[in-house]
């Protein structure tokens, strides 16, 4: 069979042996070159023609038997199938051009110094696995459908709610914690849930753009709300009063100011005065150094407007994909209708496995090696910063997984965020985050790089701006 001649396999690249096999044979087989009921060389006659094992061979074929290229006789090997006839007639037309060849890319770890990036090197897979291992050891309810679970297990809404009434303080009933996709599902559902196309939402500026995406998506318009040293600052006189204010109390994002008492009355009382609802969203609340962590906003709210969410992407890793939101009673159950439109259930393997390790303790024991290691980080950044003497000055330190460095007045951040770019380091400039023109600064995130690392990031930068 000439036609087989043209088969080769490199072992130096990063597709399997087997992979690249199938994926040859189904190149001749959809271009016509092996017609429908010709029969395939045997396993151990490609295997010795080729140079590679047998199982290797059988693997390929296994594929295609799967994907319906061949099928197997008995006494008579593999033959391509009838069925594969119709893939010839899609042949693509040699007058299309080709498109222009894309290597996939590889996940990869963060550089220094991208923001909002836990270290996901303290966290323990071990014990994860454990407790992955005893909720797949209850039977194999959780790998069906569930759809009565389209806002979470209500283990694990029972162990998120029990959290966050002991850690921040938050006022709710276990049924009303609905578990998300990540807080930026929960954030596009609230947008839907609650906002009209035309409709004014207040929303912190500089400020989180996953949730401006979000308003502006459902038709809102967003009106910028300036921060200053106690937070959020609202304007005396509402020319147009908001449906919904987003606010980020406990550690501002980006800058990290911890929102006042008297502001935090204020806003309260804003949102009754307009009939608005409040998104609190407590990000990164769990990272404090030198002070103890302040209640929530929502825990002050006599009246059930504000929407509290938050999410284990920051705490745990981010590829858990689980937020949460708590609900005033009243939404809860359009907005369960509203999740099972998106989804029918968030992952029930992972709720499971997160559920038992809430319960266990172990998330509160990662939570203490986290703090330790971030705040020993933050403090050797500030550091290192003093050392070299670099033009940067951080108004808020000793909370967050990021510090907020402002520039000289007059410094274009973009700029130097390009340059340090340049110079291999992951620093947005606050500009990007600001709706109106805001003080010049860059972002740093601190969390996720050990020592020597910042170290040697803070040398890189230290270079680059000794070239001004």
């Amino acid at each position: 069979m000439k036609v087989l001649g043209r088969l080769g396999l490199d072992p130096k690249r990063t597709r399997s042996l087997q992979t690249q096999l199938s994926g040859q044979l189904r190149q001749l087989i959809q271009a016509g070159d092996l017609e429908a009921g010709e029969r395939l060389p045997s396993t151990r006659e490609l295997a010795h023609d080729l140079q590679v094992s047998r199982n290797t061979i059988v693997a390929a074929y296994e594929m295609l038997v799967g994907e319906g290229y061949i099928q197997p006789h008995l006494r008579s090997g593999f033959q391509v199938c009838h069925a594969a006839q119709a893939f010839q007639k899609l042949a693509v037309s040699d007058r299309i051009p080709r498109e222009r060849r894309i290597e996939p890319r590889q996940p990869a770890a963060p550089v220094p110094f991208r923001p909002t990036q836990p270290d996901v090197r303290l966290f323990s897979l071990q014990i994860w696995n454990r407790h992955r291992t005893l909720a797949l050891k209850r039977g194999t309810s959780l790998l069906h459908y569930q759809s009565r679970f389209s806002v979470g297990l209500d283990e694990l809404r029972q162990n998120v709610a029990a959290y966050l009434r002991a850690s921040r303080g938050v006022r709710c009933q276990w049924q009303e914690v609905a578990i998300t996709n990540g807080s930026q599902q929960a954030l596009f559902l609230l947008a839907h849930l609650l906002l009209k196309h035309g409709q004014t939402v207040y929303m912190e500026d500089p400020g989180y753009p996953g949730a401006r995406n979000a308003w502006e998506q459902a038709g809102a318009e967003v009106v910028p709300v300036p921060i200053d040293e106690e937070g959020l600052r609202l304007p005396e006189a509402q020319v147009t009063k908001p449906s919904l204010i987003y606010v980020t109390p406990s550690h501002q994002f980006p800058l990290g100011t911890c929102m006042s008492l008297a502001r935090r009355l204020n806003l309260l009382q804003a949102a009754r005065t307009a009939d608005a609802w409040i998104v609190e969203d407590d990000y990164d609340s769990e990272f404090r150094y030198t002070s103890p962590p302040q209640p929530s906003l929502q825990s002050l709210d006599e009246q059930r407007r504000v929407i509290y969410l938050g999410s284990f992407s920051k705490t745990l890793f981010p590829t858990l994909r689980l937020g949460y939101v708590v609900l005033p009673p009243a939404l809860v159950e359009r907005f369960a209708a509203l999740k099972s439109v998106a989804d029918d259930h968030s992952p029930l393997i992972d709720q499971a496995t997160l559920s038992s390790f809430l319960e266990s303790g172990a998330f509160y024991a990662h939570l203490r090696r986290c703090r330790r290691h971030y705040a020993e980080r933050q403090e050797h950044f500030l550091q290192q910063v003093s050392r070299c003497g670099l033009p940067l000055q951080f108004p808020v330190t000793g909370r967050g997984m990021n510090l907020a460095g402002l520039l000289p007045e007059g410094s274009r951040d973009r700029l130097w965020s390009s340059r340090l770019k340049a110079a291999g380091l992951d620093v947005p400039p606050l500009s990007r985050y600001a709706i109106r023109p805001a003080a010049p600064g860059l972002l740093f995130g601190l969390a996720a790089f050990d020592t020597r690392s910042i170290q040697r990031g803070v040398a890189k930068m230290a270079q680059v701006f000794d070239m001004r």
